[in-house]
């Protein structure tokens, strides 16, 4: 039988902390992101889109 029979490679252990580790943290920043996309008004649709490319209208 094998000394370290339950013994876990360090890369395999690596790969899956970073697999589940780095979505976990990343998602509520994408969520947020989306969350301030939605919140700021689209210029065309608003009006504002020569003004903000600074054209007079």
């Amino acid at each position: 039988m094998a000394n370290r029979a339950y013994s876990t490679p360090i890369s395999t252990w690596a790969f899956h902390t970073v697999c589940t580790t780095l979505p976990a943290l990343m998602a509520p920043a994408l969520v947020a992101l989306a969350l301030l996309g939605l919140a700021t008004p689209d210029p065309v649709i608003s009006g504002r889109a020569a003004h903000t490319q600074g054209v007079a209208q």
